[in-house]
């Protein structure tokens, strides 16, 4: 197909283009060894244009983070509009985020990589976390009203840390289905996390 045939990408279809070939790269050789380069090929674009609407690697970083932090939490808001039990509620939050990690297994190798290179990115990257954090914290506090804020904020850090270690491990060991890997999550939390909720009733 020549240049005429060819459709006029709009601006931001143009940089959802780039952030997917993004994730991609940084997915495969990590944030410090990914070049602007790399990204510019694997987008089918020159570098003039990336730079056009991005600034730099960082900038686009935070903006492959920002996008899969909105989807994470468009996805955590859904869950606690819906009604159900607090069991049950935590089931589909646990699978909403297998889910992503199984549909969108770059993305997820994205954000569970804190980058080592470079103290701005590492940061951002950390901050996204402690955003996640502060989400299932809130989550938390609709069941356990009474407990403090220190308290809520501990359970929900381990409560993320441990699900991130399970999502790299399947990542790695993509065997198990994404059922079998939720019940390992809810046999080794949910257990805990109730009778939290009973002490604090």
């Amino acid at each position: 197909m020549n240049s005429r045939g060819r459709k006029r990408l709009s601006a931001g279809e143009r940089r959802a283009q780039i952030i997917e070939a993004a994730v991609a790269a940084f997915a495969r050789d990590g944030y410090d060894a990914t070049r602007m380069d790399d990204i510019a090929v694997q987008a089918g674009i020159t570098k003039p244009v990336l730079y056009d609407h991005f600034s730099s690697k960082r900038a686009l970083f935070l903006a492959v983070l920002q996008t899969i932090r909105d989807d994470l939490a468009a996805r955590g808001r859904a869950i606690a509009q819906d009604e159900g039990s607090p069991e049950q509620k935590f089931r589909r939050s646990v699978d909403a985020f297998l889910a992503f990690v199984e549909q969108a297994p770059d993305a997820a190798r994205v954000l569970l990589t804190v980058p080592t290179g470079d103290p701005v990115a590492a940061s951002v990257s950390r901050e996204v976390q402690t955003g996640a954090s502060a989400g299932i914290a809130a989550l938390l506090a609709e069941s356990m009203p009474a407990r403090t804020p220190w308290h809520l904020q501990a359970t929900a850090a381990f409560l993320k840390e441990g699900l991130h270690a399970v999502a790299v491990w399947w990542l790695d060991h993509p065997g198990p289905s994404r059922a079998a890997v939720a019940d390992i999550v809810l046999d080794a939390a949910w257990r805990g996390l109730q009778r939290q909720m009973q002490q604090a009733t």
